[in-house]
């Protein structure tokens, strides 16, 4: 995939510790197609598409034409609860920082249609924003995620560790078998004090407008720093991640053979 200037996410600390735990839970050995729900502006499938033939499905009509000038194929504008695919199409599904956006009862039922489409064996990757975090009661927490006109809006806060349980107990066949947290304290507050500054200050509403924004001189500077930003809280989640939980909480579900 042709793609050109690196991705604007690819500087996103939320999205870059999301890759990196992600990357941990799909096995090298698993190919064959892959479908992103809600897959905005298309990162995770850049990242971890290469061996799948890889389809991204969203609400967000401008971020799938922002894909589309970078290159990306197979993005479907679709609803999430209603997919417009096959019974066992694909191998590989990932479902990340999605179902907070759905109303109650519909985040289970677009779960329960990632079922159905995932092959016995497959497996899919989730990440909701964990309600058991060291900074689960932050005010700035929760900043972007109000405006029903945005893209970013939260119908709900997040998920615990026992209400994704119960969630996914109720999918016949579908099972937990990792699970995990991420961005502890130090990276989830440097991530506050950045959404702060683009979201109120700079007004914006989802993902996409970001666009706008990369070429600012700040963003430039944050670029040249980012390695050793991102160094830093790869290690804090390393450290952390045994004993606390943190702003995300990751997991790997896997479909019953037969």
């Amino acid at each position: 995939m042709n793609t050109g200037l690196p991705h604007p996410l690819k500087y996103s600390i939320h999205t870059r510790l999301r890759e990196f735990h992600l990357k941990r839970l799909l096995p090298s050995s698993m190919n064959g197609r892959l479908l992103d729900v809600g897959c905005g502006l298309g990162y995770l499938i850049e990242a971890l598409g290469n061996h799948f033939v890889c389809v991204g499905i969203d609400y967000d009509i401008k971020a799938l034409r922002v894909n589309k000038r970078r290159g990306q194929k197979n993005m479907i504008q679709a609803n999430l609860s209603e997919p417009p695919f096959k019974e066992k199409s694909f191998d590989v599904i990932i479902c990340s920082e999605v179902l907070e956006h759905l109303p109650d009862g519909i985040d289970h039922k677009a779960l329960l249609e990632m079922a159905r489409l995932l092959k016995p064996g497959g497996r899919i990757l989730v990440t909701v924003p964990a309600l058991e975090g060291v900074r689960s009661a932050s005010v700035l927490r929760n900043l972007g995620h109000g405006n029903r006109r945005g893209g970013e809006y939260h119908y709900r806060s997040g998920y615990s560790l026992q209400d994704m349980e119960g969630i996914v107990g109720l999918i016949p066949g579908l099972s937990i078998i990792k699970k995990r947290f991420a961005m502890f304290f130090a990276s989830e507050l440097f991530m506050d004090i950045l959404k702060w500054t683009y979201f109120k200050k700079h007004k914006l509403k989802q993902h996409s407008d970001m666009i706008s924004l990369k070429d600012s001189f700040l963003f430039r500077i944050y670029r040249l720093l980012f390695p050793l930003i991102y160094f830093i809280f790869i290690c804090e989640d390393l450290l952390l991640a045994s004993f606390l939980k943190g702003h995300i909480l990751i997991m790997a579900l896997e479909r019953k053979e037969g």
